[in-house]
C-alpha cells in the first residue's frame, strides 16, 4: 500500500457500473484513477491527468468482456508483483485473466449500479484467500452487503441473479404500473402510490414463506385475489421468470467461452 495509507485503485472501464461503485467511502478512503478510451489516465478524486507511473495496490476491470479480449495487452503495463486484480466482467474466468495479465492476485466479483447507494449484493470469489484480507473487504463494504460464493460459477449466477436481476425486478414492476393505469382510462392512478404499494408488501414479508402467507390471506376463496392469482399460475409466470434468470445465467457462461 502507498505511503500515503490510501490505497491507489485504477478503473479500467469508466461506464455505468464504474460510476455506480464511486460511493462517498470509496472517494474519501481511496486515490482512484481511470484510463480513458485513449488510453490516457485521469484521477477521479482531483480531476487530474496523470503521466506518471503509479504503483495501484488494485485494479478494477470494468471493460467489456470482449475489449478485454481484444486489448489486454494495454493493460499489463499497469500490474505489478503486488496489484491485486478485481474484475467484474461477466463470464471471463479466473484461469483467462490469470493468463493474459500474468497475474495469480485475482478476485472476481459481481455487484450491481445500486452500489452507487451502497445497496448492491455484491458476490466474490477468489481461489488466493490471501488476498481475501481487511484492506479488499473495506473497499468492498461500500458498495453494500458482501456475499462470498463457494466456487467460481456462482459468479455467473450472480450476474444474472444480482447484476441483471434489478433490471428484470424494474421491468416487472413497471409492467405493473403500466398496466394498472390502462385498465381504466377514466381512473388516474399515481406512479408513486404504485410504488409505495411494492414497498410496503416487501417491508412485510421477509422471505418467501412470508410472502406464501401473505398471499393466502389475501387470496379469499372465489374472490376477487384468487382469479388473478389463478391466472398468473395457468401462464406458468414462475417459470417465466425461472427462463429469464436461465437466459441470463448461460449467456454469462457463454461469454467465456467466446473468441
Amino acid at each position: 500500500m502507498s505511503a500515503t495509507l490510501k490505497p491507489y485503485i485504477l478503473f479500467i472501464g469508466y461506464g455505468h457500473l464504474a460510476k455506480s461503485l464511486l460511493t462517498t467511502k470509496i472517494l474519501k478512503n481511496n486515490l482512484i484513477h481511470f484510463i480513458n478510451s485513449k488510453n490516457k489516465v485521469h484521477s477521479i478524486n482531483n480531476k487530474k491527468m496523470f503521466n506518471k507511473e503509479i504503483y495501484y495496490d488494485y485494479i478494477f476491470l470494468l471493460v467489456r468482456p470482449n475489449v478485454f479480449k481484444k486489448e489486454y495487452k494495454r493493460f499489463e503495463k499497469y500490474v505489478k508483483s503486488k496489484t491485486v486484480i478485481v474484475s467484474c466482467m461477466a463470464g471471463i474466468n479466473i484461469d483467462y485473466i490469470s493468463k493474459k495479465l500474468e497475474s495469480k492476485k485475482i478476485i472476481r466479483i459481481m455487484p450491481n449500479l445500486m452500489a452507487k447507494y451502497s445497496l448492491s449484493q455484491t458476490m466474490i470469489y477468489s481461489r488466493n484467500k490471501k488476498i481475501l484480507n481487511g484492506n479488499f473487504y473495506k473497499i468492498i463494504k461500500c458498495f453494500g452487503t458482501i456475499i462470498n460464493s463457494k466456487n467460481e460459477d456462482e459468479i455467473n449466477l450472480a450476474t444474472a441473479i444480482y447484476g441483471s436481476g434489478p433490471a428484470f425486478i424494474a421491468y416487472i414492476i413497471n409492467s405493473f404500473l403500466l398496466a394498472s393505469q390502462s385498465i381504466s382510462k377514466k381512473s388516474k392512478i399515481n406512479d408513486i402510490d404504485l410504488i409505495n404499494l411494492f414497498n410496503s408488501v416487501l417491508s412485510l414479508n421477509k422471505n418467501s414463506k412470508d410472502l406464501q402467507k401473505f398471499i393466502n390471506s389475501i387470496a379469499i376463496k372465489k374472490g376477487t385475489t384468487q382469479a388473478g392469482i389463478k391466472f398468473l399460475k395457468s401462464q406458468n409466470l414462475k417459470k417465466l421468470i425461472y427462463m429469464t434468470l436461465d437466459r441470463a445465467y448461460k449467456r454469462a457462461k457463454e461469454i467465456g467461452i467466446e473468441k
